[in-house]
């Protein structure tokens, strides 16, 4: 949560989004798709930690949340950044979360 709304307080959404422009008009990918990208990533970042936190259904959050990580990580492959290696552990462990979150059934029966 602390990134996402650092992202909105310090650099601005405008700054931010033009940001993602920038790197990304570099490579293939349309610029319409790159801003929409960087409108996406300050909308979900607070949203999903949100979510989270809250425990509404937690499965599809965490899944959410994971298919998320993955964008965020392949687009930082697509940029050819060396640190991405890094990035794949968040996305196992968010992938860990959701497998074990349960379902939303499994958690109504543990409540009998």
């Amino acid at each position: 949560m602390y990134v996402g709304l650092f992202k909105w307080i310090s650099i601005g959404p405008i700054s931010f989004v033009n940001l993602i422009t920038g790197d990304f008009d570099k490579t293939w990918s349309p610029h319409f798709l790159n801003v929409f990208l960087g409108w996406l990533i300050l909308i979900a970042e607070p949203t999903l930690s949100l979510l989270i936190l809250s425990g509404w259904r937690p499965r599809l959050v965490w899944s959410l949340a994971a298919l998320f990580m993955f964008m965020l990580v392949m687009g930082r492959t697509i940029l050819l950044k060396s640190d991405v290696i890094m990035n794949w552990e968040y996305l196992v462990l968010l992938l860990a979360c959701a497998a074990l979150s349960g379902g939303e059934a499994a958690q109504g029966q543990n409540q009998v």
